[in-house]
């Protein structure tokens, strides 16, 4: 028979493996692309992973009817605004660099124009998803009050 902290236990572990297998994950194809100069058909397997591990997590919280987010001016929410943004800039601060050094002539609008295209969206939607999640935090807050 299993106590109820030796589950709470294995599902902490569980959840920090994942977060480690996610950024292992996400490391492998920053590797590939930028310093293997791998194309994005051959690190497809990464890029999905990178985009519906997040999605799967968003879906899986609001099945369960929960919802975390960060409230803006919050410490919490300057954080990981802060962390994002400084990767993606360091990401294609990188990414433009190298392909400086690769060429004297160098045609890089194109890639430069996915980068911040990708970094625009990327915020867009973690600002969208944040205010959804306290829309649906303080739903959720009046509902399960209302059951007591």
């Amino acid at each position: 028979m299993k106590d109820e902290r030796i589950e709470q236990a294995q599902n902490k572990i569980r959840s920090e493996l994942a977060v480690i297998t996610y950024l292992a994950i996400a490391l492998s194809f920053l590797v590939k692309t930028l310093a293997f100069e791998m194309s994005l058909t051959e690190c497809i397997t990464e890029y999905l992973i990178l985009i519906f591990f997040p999605l799967y997590q968003f879906v899986r919280m609001h099945t369960m009817k929960i919802s975390l987010y960060s409230s803006p001016g919050s410490k919490q929410y300057r954080n990981n605004l802060l962390f994002v943004a400084s990767t993606l800039l360091i990401t294609a601060a990188l990414f433009v660099f190298g392909m400086l050094n690769r060429s004297t002539i160098v045609d890089f609008h194109k890639p430069v124009l996915f980068l911040v295209l990708f970094m625009v969206l990327f915020v867009v939607v973690y600002f969208i998803a944040n205010g959804y999640n306290r829309h649906k935090a303080h739903k959720y807050e009046t509902e399960f009050d209302d059951e007591d």
